[in-house]
């Protein structure tokens, strides 16, 4: 049994150590320690400022590989698109300022962007009472628009449908106009505080760039993954009612927990919605306008630079009819 001695000669033989420690240190140890310690720290400042030369260079030339991009990027994509129209959907937090150079790379591809639309949280949030809300506004709203959608379905494929009749049309001849139905669920949406428009008012177009928003770290696994669905399950419903959707993002989008990530992971998304993830580069937007004729033309693939991406850049795709 450990008794009250046994902890008093461990108490005495700590402060014996320290005792000698101290001596030493005071005496014969303390020049070749203080040696020791200068030498060591000496080397961690040089392997710090090695470290530090090896990310500068590799950072110059990245921007130097996104500066080729950019001067190349109007004779790689020009006409690409013929004159095409897109809407831009900005998923829940997507970076308004990203939105801002893929417009500028789709007017360059020579696309006509028929509006800009920026979903709000309440979109996905998976709290009941806000999904009670969207089944009761789907099952209103959708007969209403002849959304299409089977009133058995769940919430997010009705909700998604009525989406789709909002912004999108399957073929060119339909693009451009929109209709009593299109405008009455923009309306009703807008109205439910579900989306906001952002500029002119938008037209029905036939393909969709979604702008993802970097990863939620904030938020509960669970509730984080019901959001995640329903994003998936709106890309899906409009990529069917569209001419194509590519959902694009940053590198970190394509963890578990990002909109590229889950829907890298959906094999039944990611066979019909492509995907780019290194949008802010200039690489990253020429995927993108690649990837949009890739999708004209009914294939689909995972582009960049992150987890789940089969290429950097999708293959030349045959001419578009």
């Amino acid at each position: 049994m450990i008794d009250f001695r046994y902890h008093l000669v461990s108490i005495v033989a700590i402060f014996i150590a320290l005792a000698v420690g101290i001596v030493l240190g005071a005496g014969p140890l303390q020049q070749q320690l203080g040696q020791t310690l200068t030498s060591q720290v000496s080397q961690l400042r040089a392997d710090k400022a090695d470290l530090r030369s090896q990310l500068d260079t590799q950072q110059h030339k990245i921007d130097a590989a996104d500066e080729f991009a950019t001067s190349v990027t109007a004779d790689l994509v020009a006409s690409r698109l013929g004159g095409r129209s897109v809407v831009l959907l900005l998923m829940p937090g997507a970076d308004s300022a990203v939105a801002d150079q893929i417009t500028k790379t789709l007017q360059t591809a020579g696309a006509k962007i028929n509006g800009r639309v920026k979903l709000a949280p309440s979109w996905a949030d998976p709290a009941p009472g806000k999904v009670t809300f969207r089944d009761q506004l789907s099952s209103n709203l959708g007969p209403l628009v002849d959304s299409g959608a089977d009133p058995a379905a769940p919430v997010n494929e009705r909700m998604a449908a009525i989406l789709a009749k909002a912004l999108v049309v399957s073929s060119v001849t339909g693009a451009d106009k929109a209709s009593a139905q299109s405008s009455q669920a923009l309306s009703g949406l807008r109205e439910a505080g579900l989306l906001s428009v952002q500029g002119p008012e938008p037209a029905p177009a036939t393909l969709v760039v979604a702008v993802a928003a970097d990863p939620d770290t904030k938020t509960a696994d669970d509730a984080r993954k019901a959001v995640l669905g329903t994003l998936t399950t709106t890309l899906r419903v409009l990529d069917e009612a569209s001419s194509g959707v590519v959902a694009v993002g940053s590198t970190e989008s394509t963890e578990p927990i990002g909109l590229i990530g889950a829907l890298r992971a959906d094999r039944s998304v990611a066979s019909k919605v492509s995907s780019v993830d290194d949008i802010a580069l200039a690489m990253g937007r020429i995927a993108m306008v690649f990837a949009l004729r890739q999708q004209m033309v009914g294939q689909a693939g995972q582009y960049g630079t992150g987890v789940g991406a089969t290429a950097v850049l999708p293959p030349l795709p045959a001419d578009v009819p």
